[in-house]
């Protein structure tokens, strides 16, 4: 992914600074694979917008063939670093073959 914000996004207990690479929880810092964390800074900066499968993929692997399971395994639950306290954010909500709506709203 080749686009970089030169912000930081709060929502929640969490901050996302795209242009380091750094996601933090209560100023803690939480590790995410590369794909997960480009995954995740397309889901924020698209808040409440439906993003189309094929967009999705496009925005998070520009320049590569892949196929809609390495979507699912960016945004599996075994990598949702919000996983445990009852404050965790739902962070997507996917739309049956139309693609995935991000439920993420930045402060």
């Amino acid at each position: 992914m080749s686009t970089r914000s030169p912000h930081a996004y709060a929502f929640g207990p969490f901050r996302l600074v795209p242009e380091e690479r750094l996601l933090l929880r209560d100023s803690q810092g939480i590790h995410l694979t590369p794909k997960a964390f480009d995954t995740l800074v397309v889901l924020v900066q698209n808040s409440g917008r439906l993003l189309p499968k094929r967009e999705l993929l496009e925005l998070i692997w520009p320049d590569s063939v892949v196929e809609e399971n390495n979507l699912t395994q960016a945004i599996a639950p075994s990598g949702n670093p919000w996983e445990g306290p009852a404050t965790a954010p739902s962070t997507s909500k996917r739309c049956r073959s139309r693609g995935i709506a991000s439920l993420l709203r930045s402060e």
